[in-house]
């Protein structure tokens, strides 16, 4: 039987892709990120059961089957995944915002595959220290997340921040606020809005606009020969995914934004 044309083109521009990356990558890929809500789940109660869901693992999961790779994932602690990565004992972090200290500990993929809004959160019924100047906060208590990455404009404000504290996870951060440990929590609604659901917090804490940053989130991989073929064979496929439409549908399915 002859094959459609459409069919036969998609062929084309899938077989260059598996014959680049296929070479230096003929085993079995593991792509591993912490719980990034609607980015990157664990699926079941297992974490390291091999499977994931999410806008991040639908898409590696589309992109890998068209250069011919098999993968599993391990949703892991944030910085126990990044170490993995950085170190070669896993190919591919999933979700990782790009700063100049991590462009020199892996390679980014060309495209961010989701965007983020970086917002602070506070109790209901105060009054707000947040008015879009960082200057304002130098004496209130603020949290940020460990491992997480809150853009330029919060770096250059950071050391006048003379109360910032760093809590361990998103849920450590909420009680810290619930509790009056600090003021301001730094976070994104993707993160925290299920895990104050989950605490019964949402009666008690509010967002604060405006946002005090913009964040895009991309796939990482290993500063290594091996790394860079796998980034640029994946580079591909997403460009295919974005194209056949594949990559918005994914996003709309998970309530995700895609960067333009």
């Amino acid at each position: 039987m002859i094959k459609p044309r459409s069919a036969m083109r998609r062929l084309c521009l899938v077989a260059p892709l598996a014959l680049a990356a296929r070479p230096a990558l003929a085993r079995e890929l593991l792509v591993v990120g912490t719980q990034f809500p609607r980015i990157f789940e664990a699926r079941g109660r297992n974490p390291l059961s091999g499977e994931a869901d999410g806008l991040g693992a639908e898409l590696m999961r589309r992109a890998a089957a068209r250069l011919g790779l098999p993968l599993r994932f391990q949703v892991l602690p944030w910085l126990r995944a990044q170490a993995m990565v950085e170190q070669g004992l896993a190919d591919v972090l999933v979700g990782p915002y790009r700063t100049p200290e991590r462009e020199g500990r892996f390679l980014f993929s060309r495209q961010a595959f989701y965007a983020d809004a970086l917002v602070f959160y506070a109790r209901r019924n105060l009054a707000s220290h947040w008015v879009g100047d960082f200057t304002a906060l130098a004496q209130v208590p603020v949290a940020i997340v460990q491992g997480w990455a809150y853009g330029d404009e919060f770096e250059r404000a950071r050391p006048s921040l003379q109360q910032l504290s760093t809590a361990l996870t998103v849920e450590t951060g909420l009680l810290m606020l619930k509790r009056g440990r600090i003021e301001l929590l730094a976070s994104n609604e993707r993160n925290t809005a299920p895990v104050i659901e989950s605490l019964g917090l949402s009666r008690e804490l509010q967002i604060l606009n405006p946002p005090l940053g913009y964040q895009r989130g991309h796939f990482a991989f290993t500063r290594s020969a091996q790394g860079e073929t796998l980034r640029d064979g994946l580079d591909q496929a997403m460009t295919q995914l974005r194209a056949t439409g594949e990559w918005r549908e994914l996003a709309r399915k998970w309530h995700i934004t895609i960067p333009e």
